[in-house]
């Protein structure tokens, strides 16, 4: 049976699309003449195969004990998959649902089901999507590198490709619960679909790893613009309390004003969290987020503590870059006063106590950013990833875009700890 059809199609500039746009896929890539070197590669599985053909098929390895960690963010994985006509074609359709595919990896294979992923950032399967690879759906147990679950993200808006990396890894080490990553090189059924990152799901696995308590609800809002203080346009994610009482009860507690507000909100919150998560989102100009635009973030209820945690997600537009607005990073959402879109955001804003709280958060980010030297961290990945970026055949950005990008990233670095303490100064 014959391989599903390639893409080839004409290049879009972003401009003012609000959705990313098909890249032009070319095995040469769009500067062939120029020829990057190798970047590092781990496990070759480039399997020159259609859709049904199992020959060479290799059982997966029952046991990983000394198998390496998926989140390794100092290699590039090479990973293949493999999806048969039927399930190409349902993918081709919709993309919403699971399909069966064919995990490769260093000579080895595990059976999963994938399916496409994003809003804005989505993409049809012949084009360069994210994607959602769950591996212990068909086989109850099965792990990849440690992993029972991972996205591959296709950095569509990031023409640096390490935003996520770079803000995941912040959020890690200055102990705020935020996901691994990794990079990895992926061909789908022998058609080379370039670099990802790949990004830890915040499953319960992650949950164990930051709460005491990882059985609660954990909710996502379903909708642009969508606010706790609304509670029918957040969707579950994780439903182990069995009801929405205490969602019902934090929405309740959010609609408070005035003095009253944090007297309501307080008990209900991880406090020190909250006003982490306000900070960081302020410090590193993540403003795809829950208290500047209201968007990409989730909560975690703790049920016997009765605690909720404001969680981040979707990091590839941080650092003041919005590109269908601004061509370079450090320009949008400096504001640090706007960023109180969130009801929560804004009423810790308006309440001063709580504004001062956060004030102080700030200058110890300022500190710690200084400190993490993210000029040096944005040298490093380019040192990695570099060479990928620019042999990717479906990526979104020009050699010149990337560049621009990765100066502009460790001027951001340079001079945001300076614009913090001002405006805390201020």
């Amino acid at each position: 049976m014959p391989a599903p059809p390639g893409y080839s199609g004409p290049q879009m500039l972003l401009g003012v699309l609000l959705a990313c746009p098909p890249s032009t896929i070319s095995l040469g890539g769009p500067n062939s003449e120029e020829q990057p070197g190798d970047p590092t590669l781990v496990g070759d599985t480039a399997m020159e195969r259609a859709p049904g053909d199992t020959a060479g098929t290799v059982e997966p390895d029952p046991d990983p004990v000394d198998d390496p960690d998926l989140y390794d963010a100092t290699v590039i994985w090479e990973l293949s998959l493999t999806i048969e006509r039927e399930g190409w074609d349902e993918l081709s359709r919709d993309g919403t649902d699971y399909v069966d595919a064919t995990l490769g990896w260093d000579a080895r294979e595990w059976p999963v089901a994938v399916h496409i992923k994003g809003s804005s950032s989505w993409q049809p399967i012949e084009d360069k999507p994210s994607l959602v690879i769950d591996v212990n759906q068909t086989v109850p147990d099965q792990e990849f590198l440690g992993a029972k679950k991972f996205y591959l993200h296709n950095d569509c808006y990031d023409p640096s490709q390490m935003s996520e990396t770079l803000s995941y890894a912040l959020y890690r080490e200055w102990q705020f619960p935020a996901s691994r990553t990794s990079f990895a090189h992926l061909t789908v059924n022998s058609r080379d679909y370039g670099l990802y990152t790949v990004v830890e799901p915040h499953n319960r696995d992650f949950l164990q790893e930051w709460f005491a308590e990882p059985d609660g609800n954990l909710y996502e809002n379903r909708d642009a613009y969508c606010d706790v203080t609304d509670i029918s346009c957040m969707e579950v994610e994780q439903d182990l309390e069995g009801n929405d009482d205490a969602l019902e009860r934090f929405g309740d507690a959010a609609r408070s004003r005035g003095p009253e507000w944090r007297t309501a909100v307080e008990p209900l919150l991880d406090w020190g969290r909250f006003i982490d998560a306000l900070a960081l989102e302020i410090t590193i100009v993540h403003w795809d987020s829950y208290s500047y635009d209201l968007s990409n973030y989730q909560l975690y209820h703790e049920p016997v503590a009765d605690h909720w945690t404001l969680l981040t997600q979707s990091m590839d537009l941080d650092y003041g870059f919005r590109p269908w607005s601004y061509p370079s990073c450090g320009q949008y959402g400096m504001d640090i006063d706007k960023y109180t879109m969130g009801m929560l955001a804004a009423s810790c804003h308006g309440d001063t106590s709580c504004k001062d709280e956060l004030v102080a958060r700030v200058l110890e980010y300022a500190d710690a950013l200084e400190v993490a030297d993210g000029a040096a961290r944005v040298r490093e990945l380019d040192a990695l990833i570099g060479d990928a970026v620019k042999a990717d055949p479906r990526r979104y950005y020009s050699d010149a875009e990337y560049d621009d990008h990765i100066a502009c990233l460790e001027q951001f670095f340079a001079e945001r700890p300076a614009q913090l303490r001002a405006w805390a100064g201020g």
